[in-house]
């Protein structure tokens, strides 16, 4: 599993890849200083399997917006297999 986490404007921007073949990662995000306030947004890039790919005739690949659990200073979400997530969650 690869990850980064930015500050941008009031917001938790979360970047994860899940370079796993068949197993979800699911994960736990706690804040030190801050709560989540808001809607959490997630974005996720997937495919049927680690070989899909899109063409012009078939988009096997594309983005799905999904939510998450955000409660107080504590973030749950499971990250599927073979997946790029970019969740969003307003602090403050």
């Amino acid at each position: 599993m690869g990850s980064s986490a930015a500050y941008d404007n009031g917001s938790l921007v979360l970047n994860v890849v899940n370079r796993h073949l068949d197993q979800a990662i699911p994960t736990q995000v706690e804040l030190e200083d801050k709560q989540f306030s808001g809607a959490v947004e997630a974005t996720e890039v997937n495919g049927p399997d680690i070989k899909a790919e899109n063409s012009f005739d078939t988009t096997r690949v594309k983005p799905v917006q999904r939510g998450a659990t955000a409660d107080g200073k504590k973030l749950r979400y499971s990250f599927p297999p073979h997946s790029y997530t970019m969740i969003r969650a307003k602090v403050a």
